[in-house]
């Protein structure tokens, strides 16, 4: 496939398409279709690199010991484990901790290193932190004054309070060089081991097999913590996500294999929609139900038959997790008056909801009222008082964290990104909070610019979608995310030969759509509304986009109905 940049050999389409998203000429959709790892930016251009792989020498040298604490999401586990992987790789072990989300709760925690004989005696260690610790000034402080050195990495929004001596990579940083090139926290994981790597190669006395080795098998974990974290697909991440997801095919990691084998992925065949419905879900399962520690044991584990147990347990928590999810989503949208949130345009929700849930149950009410959505649960405090903590999630044109930012008067710890954020506030708060933060964001609502809801629309019959040459283009366009969206298709004279409602209450439909030589399977999520109609006029207009279906080890390919 490598020479179907030619502009003339790519389906008209996918030339709209390309033009949609700002590619034109030969050499930028070469370079869009075809990213090399050669033109990533080099590590040294982030801001506290240089001293950060100094600092980290300094302790590998001395062998004094090395903490690395990530948060519970799939973007913090998959940078710790990546820094463990790698710090084994170069023959030094170190020590790792992912906070438990239900009893210790989001970023550092003091309690933990106090209760840690290893960190709780004034000595000498080094702490980094992975996608977390940007908003941790005071605990990070009390670290210093422990004996501790601190490298804070992240990618979360700066806030207010600048952290005490420290060293911090954050691309979010004005004067960074990575500045505006939105790497996930994974993503700075990852520049941090290759700066830590140059700097063995050129100074020695670490390891002499450092030079055997490989980076790129490191980028499966970025690939994992960018798509599951929705980062913006810029242009480095997506050269660091499309290497990852060609590392994930022939990976050599156990705990990675398990998962993709756990997920029907077992022919080499992974792509965005895998990591971010699939293995991503599966990951984060252990920290929404405070077992995120399972996950970096997975990743991390040298053992096949150890990765299989573990992910057992994955897909048990899982389970436990889609239970627990679904009773809360139903609850919300039951005391959800539809007038009211187009009126307010957001919801805010706080009651007895799950907090290891709290951040689905909000991505799901976005995409049930299209508007910013606050999900807040109950948690006691350690001095008595009553916690509300919980998840937000936003729209496009609407940074969830800026508005939060508004707000942080009424909060006692909060952090994230413009579409994604935590938060945490005492109870008797909730109600100031909530009355400012509706008037910001109907603010921000009002302000965002107004996008035709058909830009994403590209006329192509299914028939002609569904073909080989077609189907192979479409992935070459992988991968799919934010600033690089997965297409949405319009047919309009779409043929459905059969059709049916299924689900647990009727509430999807199943159809078969008519092809050149044969038909195509098709699933409408919340369409079964529409299978009387269809009886009656089976020729119809549809937009639709192609979907994987994985069943036992193969791979099919679908059609997945967003509208009739």
């Amino acid at each position: 496939m490598n020479d179907i940049y030619n502009i003339d050999e790519i389906p008209p389409v996918f030339l709209e398409i390309l033009k949609n998203r700002g590619l034109e000429g030969r050499e930028e959709i070469a370079d869009f279709l075809f990213p090399k790892l050669a033109d990533l930016p080099k590590p040294a251009a982030m801001q506290g690199m240089a001293e950060a792989v100094d600092l980290i020498f300094e302790y590998l040298v001395a062998e004094k010991p090395i903490l690395v604490w990530g948060d519970y999401d799939v973007d913090g586990t998959t940078g710790t484990a990546l820094l463990v992987n790698f710090f084994s790789s170069i023959g030094k072990e170190i020590d790792w901790h992912i906070p438990n989300r239900l009893h210790e709760g989001y970023g550092l925690n003091i309690d933990w290193f106090r209760k840690n004989g290893k960190y709780n005696a004034k000595q000498d260690f080094l702490l980094i932190t992975v996608d977390c610790g940007i908003s941790d000034a005071e605990v990070i402080n009390q670290i210093v004054q422990m004996g501790g050195r601190v490298i804070v990495t992240d990618h979360h929004s700066l806030p207010k309070i600048s952290l005490p001596d420290c060293i911090i990579l954050n691309p979010s940083q004005e004067n960074c060089g990575f500045n505006g090139k939105y790497l996930a926290g994974v993503g700075v994981a990852f520049y941090l081991a290759a700066g830590v790597r140059a700097k063995v190669l050129s100074t020695g006395g670490i390891n002499e097999t450092a030079q055997e080795i490989n980076l790129k098998q490191f980028l499966a974990f970025v690939a994992l913590g960018t798509i599951a974290d929705l980062v913006h697909l810029s242009p480095t991440n997506r050269i660091l996500v499309k290497g990852g997801i060609e590392v994930l095919k022939i990976t050599q990691f156990p705990g990675i294999a398990a998962l993709l084998d756990s997920c029907d992925i077992q022919d080499g065949n992974v792509g965005s929609e895998d990591i971010g419905f699939l293995l991503g879900p599966l990951i984060n399962a252990a920290g929404r139900v405070g077992d995120s520690e399972t996950v970096v044991k997975l990743l991390t584990t040298a053992f096949a038959p150890e990765a299989g147990k573990l992910v057992k347990k994955l897909v048990r928590l899982n389970n436990k997790r889609k239970s627990i999810c679904i009773n809360d989503l139903e609850e919300s949208l039951g005391i959800l008056n539809v007038n009211q949130v187009l009126e307010d345009r957001c919801v805010i929700l706080a009651g007895d909801i799950h907090q290891g849930v709290a951040g689905i149950v909000a991505s799901r009410l976005v995409d049930t009222f299209g508007v910013p959505v606050i999900v807040l649960g109950v948690k006691p405090g350690k001095t008595g008082e009553t916690l509300l903590v919980g998840s937000a999630r936003s729209v496009e044109g609407v940074s969830i964290v800026k508005a939060i930012n508004q707000c942080s008067e009424f909060l006692l710890k909060y952090g994230g990104h413009d579409m994604a954020a935590g938060l945490t506030m005492s109870e008797v708060n909730f109600i100031d909070f909530r009355q400012k933060i509706q008037s910001v964001i109907a603010a921000m609502m009002d302000a965002k610019p107004v996008v035709p809801a058909s830009r994403n629309d590209f006329y192509c019959p299914v028939a002609d979608l569904m073909s080989e040459k077609y189907l192979a283009f479409l992935q070459l366009l992988e991968p799919f995310g934010p600033g690089n969206e997965l297409p949405v298709f319009k047919d309009n004279n779409a043929k459905i030969v059969n059709s049916k409602r299924v689900g647990r209450t009727s509430e999807h439909l199943q159809i078969a759509l008519r092809g050149k030589y044969s038909n195509y399977k098709g699933i409408g999520f919340g369409l079964g509304k529409h299978r009387d109609e269809i009886q009656q006029n089976p020729e119809r207009t549809i937009r639709y986009t192609p979907t994987k279906n994985r069943f036992r080890g193969t791979t099919s390919w679908q059609v997945r109905i967003i509208d009739i």
